[in-house]
Order: structure tokens, then sequence, then C-alpha cells
């Protein structure tokens, strides 16, 4: 959220050089990266550019995905992938520009990991770039954990430690000066400042442990969240709607939905075992059902892997709902997607491996390139990420007496930017954090 405010207000780019996340989004050159650097970048009206995310990791049961400048180079254990670091860091820095607002990943100084951070101690250290540390309050231990990152930095690291901002603060900020006072005079970070706990200050999910339920409607979504759940962050399109969504693990909690939507997942393979041993197919056959990318694949009647991209078997059984195979490819489609369908305009976004071949079953939206989803009775699947934020995806859900009130995906990134921002900046000394940016970045110096 902060990087976010920070890439607008600075006037900047977004740079995250390494970012594990299962949400991830395509440049308009049809590269992948996470979706929170395409969104501070949207909401900074900059177009999405694989330069924001050289590095995406993308975990599944097989390993991890390694996306390098949006494209997929292979899945690797994590302990291959962290020997390549030495190869992946000068393209990194050659990355950095003087317009890069850089955010990094975790704490600055894990003493296991120094060494192989991209995203902030390597950076910091060879290219001398400063760091403002952001410190959660509301979690405790803040100023024990900034106090730590300082000493157990290396001296040549430690000086580029500048500023503190304390965020998720409760209460009168009088309360908190002394220990403000107290870690600067130890390690000589300035205050730049607090920001206050707020609910109204909320930005689209970014990973896994953002996943929460919201919105106070009267119908009630439920979004079944197996293992390797995907871009699940399509689904706050809801929250300018008539409804309740809802996380759910177990059937019952969806057994009385209004409509239940299988997301996107990382391993199809894997959350389908689940959905199955959990018990929602009785659910499934029971209720109003949206399927998505992945979600929308596990409806299938068989899916064929020869290349071990998604399982340890090279076929698997699908659910049966729609006479479809799935026939995993080496190359992913990655793409801004635009299409006319059963339900009416679709735009959106395309994430997968997946090829689709026909059988009884037949698409009902046209890609341009290729046919796609697929409808049988009251269930829905299709292969493209965001469509609840235009026609198709609205009309569909309005046959269960849902109303979604949002405007477009990219118009809705820019109003919760220009929100956040506008909030920050009063509570932000922005002065002093433009001029730590200035002038410690390398391109400037």
């Amino acid at each position: 959220m902060i990087s976010a405010a920070l890439v607008k207000l600075l006037g900047g780019t977004p740079f995250k050089a390494q970012n594990m996340s299962l949400n991830s989004y395509p440049t308009a050159d049809g590269g992948e990266i996470a979706f929170i650097q395409a969104y501070q970048a949207i909401g900074a009206d900059v177009e999405p550019s694989r330069s924001h995310n050289p590095v995406l990791l993308k975990p599944s049961p097989l390993g991890v995905e390694v996306v390098l400048m949006g494209e997929s180079v292979g899945v690797f254990r994590p302990s291959a992938y962290y020997d390549t670091v030495s190869r992946v860091w000068p393209k990194i820095a050659e990355l950095v520009r003087e317009t890069s607002v850089i955010e990094g990943a975790g704490s600055v100084a894990e003493p296991n990991f120094m060494e192989r951070d991209l995203s902030a101690f390597l950076i910091a250290r060879e290219l001398k770039v400063p760091i403002v540390l952001v410190l959660d309050v509301d979690r405790g231990g803040a100023f024990a954990s900034a106090f730590g990152a300082y000493n157990m930095l290396p001296s040549s690291v430690r000086g580029s430690l500048k500023g503190f901002i304390i965020n998720k603060f409760r209460g009168d900020p009088a309360l908190i000066e002394p220990a403000i006072k107290w870690l600067e005079e130890r390690t000589g970070m300035k205050h730049m400042g607090t920001i206050q706990f707020s609910h109204s200050l909320q930005i689209m999910p970014e990973d896994s442990m953002n996943v929460n339920d919201f919105g106070d409607g009267e119908l009630t979504v439920a979004v079944v969240a197996y293992p390797y759940m995907s871009n699940f962050n399509e689904f706050q399109a809801l929250a300018s709607s008539n409804v309740s969504v809802r996380f759910v693990r177990r059937p019952k909690e969806a057994l009385k939905a209004d409509l239940v939507i299988l997301p996107g997942s990382k391993s199809v393979f894997a959350s389908l075992k689940w959905l199955i041993d959990a018990g929602f197919v009785d659910v499934l056959k029971r209720r109003p059902v949206y399927a998505i990318c992945g979600g929308f694949q596990m409806l299938a009647r068989r899916l064929v892997d020869p290349f071990g991209l998604e399982s340890p078997a090279n076929e698997f059984q699908g659910l049966g709902f729609f006479d479809i195979e799935v026939r995993y490819d080496k190359t992913k489609r990655v793409r801004l997607t635009r299409g006319d369908g059963y339900f009416g305009r679709l735009e959106g976004y395309e994430i997968r491996r997946g090829r689709l071949i026909y059988g009884r079953s037949s698409p009902i939206i046209n890609l341009g390139d290729v046919e796609d989803g697929a409808l049988q009775d009251q269930v829905v699947g299709l292969s493209v990420h965001g469509s609840l934020y235009s026609e198709f995806g609205k009309n569909f859900a309005s046959l269960f007496g849902i109303k979604v009130d949002s405007s477009s995906l990219i118009e809705e990134v820019r109003k919760q930017v220009e929100s956040v921002s506008s909030a920050l900046r009063s509570q932000l000394d922005l002065d002093a954090i433009r001029s730590t940016w200035e002038q410690g970045n390398p391109a400037r110096a």
C-alpha cells in the first residue's frame, strides 16, 4: 500500500526485483509480472512493464516456477534457484532507474538470506541505494525489529538506513514519540511519518497472506480457497455489489451460497485433489458456479499433462461438468484479452498453459484467436481473469440477483491508489522521503 502511494506521490515507477506471489498480471507485450507491481504502475498512470518485477517466483507442489523478465524459465527446487542469484543479479542492477521506487521483500536483515536478497540487501550494498524501513507497529515488536535490523546489517549497508515509517498505529501519536526519539538517537535514522490504522485504507490483495472476507450484502458469494489458489484479487470487483464474499474451505460454508466461485490455481492437479477430498463436488452440483482459469479446467472431462507441468501424472480426470479435454503445453498464454460472448463484452487477462479441446460442450466466447468458455445449466467456466469487471461477468452474476457496480479494473485500481495516496500525503514527511529518494538513486548520483 505504501509503495503504491509513494510511486504515485513521487512520480516514480514501481520496482521489486523479486516477488513471490501467485497473483500475477500481463504486460502489454505479453510478459508476466506480479500483480501488485502492475497495480502500483496502473495507480500512477504508468504502463506495467517487465522491468517493474524482473523475477517472479510462483510456488507449486513441484517446486518454484521462475519467471524471469516476464518469461517462464522452468520449475526449480528452491535451492537450485538460489544458486543462480549471482547470474541474475547483474541484470537486476541494470534495471534500477532514476524513477525507481524500490520495494523490498520481508526483512532487509535476514542472516540466512542477505547475500541472496535481490530485492533489498544487494541493491543497498552494491548500488548504495538508501533504505526507509516500514514498521508494522500493530503486530508489536516494531522498534525492536528495526533496532535489530540496524545492528545485524554489516557496516557497508548499515549507513544506507536513512529513515523509518510507523505503519498501522492506533491511538494518540504523542504516546509513541519517546520510542521514535529512542530509535532516532541510537541509529541515526529519521522518522518519516506515522500512518494511522484505518479499515478504509485498502488495496487489492497482493498474495495469500491477504485472503480476507469482505462485503456485507444480503447475498453470499463463496470463493473456494483451495491450496495454490491464484489471482483471487479479481474478485475485488464484488466489493461494489450487493454481496458478502467469503473465502471458504469447508463444503458446509458454501451450501447456501448464491454463487460459488472456483478461482484460478497454480496447480490444478493439487487443487482438484483437495477439492474432491474436502467434499465439495456435491456442493458444485447443487449451486450456481462460476469457474475461472484453473477452476474451469477442473470441470473438464480429462486433463492431459505430457510434460509434467501440473502433476506427477501424464493425465488425470476432471469433474466432468464439461465435455472438454485440457492439454498442457510448454508455452504459456499470457495476454490482455478482449472478446464477445454469450453474456456480452469481456475484458480481462489470461495467464495459463491449458489448451481446450472441445467435445460435446461448446465455447461461449470468442477471444479473437481462440474460442473459450463453456455453459451447462447454472455452471459457467472461462479462462479469462477479471471478467467481473466487464459486461460478461456482470450479466452472468445478475442471473442470480448479484448487482456488480464496479467500473473497469484499471479505473478501480486508479481510484484506490488515489484514495490511499490522498490519505497518506498528510501522514508522511514527503519532503524527507523525496530528498532521500533523489539523493540516493544511483542513476541520479
